[in-house]
């Protein structure tokens, strides 16, 4: 689910910045961020990319994932 894939994600910036310590709440915040922008991206695309509606959609992807 969504806490497995930010996991992922967070663990992957975590190696690409060099494992830095003590910064897993960043990592975490990041990841989640990055996830929720490409979950709306998609949700964009499959509304014909209309102009916009971006940051609509990511409100509503933040909104929907914090239920």
């Amino acid at each position: 689910g969504l806490e497995q894939e930010v996991r992922e994600k967070a663990y992957l910036l975590w190696e690409q910045e060099g494992r830095l310590e003590g910064r897993s709440d960043e990592y975490w915040h990041r990841a989640q961020d990055q996830h929720l922008r490409e979950r709306a991206y998609v949700l964009w695309q499959q509304e014909g990319e209309p102009e916009c509606r971006a940051e609509e959609n990511l409100r509503q992807v933040r909104e929907f994932e914090s239920l």
